[in-house]
C-alpha cells in the first residue's frame, strides 16, 4: 500500500531536474495540486477490495 504522500516544492524541484525539466517554482506550484490528487486516487484504487476478482486477459488478432 502507498503511504501517505505530501509533495512538496523541494521535491517537484527535485524530480523533474532529474528528468531534464527546467520549471520555474511558479509553473510547479500550478502542477502540484494535480499530482497530489493523483496520489491521492491511486492511494484509493489500491484500497480497492479485489482478492476476489478473477485477473483478466485481453487478446486481440489484428
Amino acid at each position: 500500500m502507498l503511504p501517505p504522500m505530501e509533495i512538496n516544492l523541494e521535491t517537484l524541484q527535485r524530480i523533474t531536474r532529474t528528468a531534464g525539466f527546467a520549471w520555474t517554482d511558479a509553473e510547479l506550484e500550478a502542477l502540484r495540486p494535480a499530482l497530489q490528487r493523483s496520489l491521492e486516487l491511486l492511494a484509493r484504487l489500491e484500497a480497492l477490495p479485489l482478492e476476489t476478482v478473477e485477473p483478466t486477459l485481453q487478446y486481440r488478432m489484428l
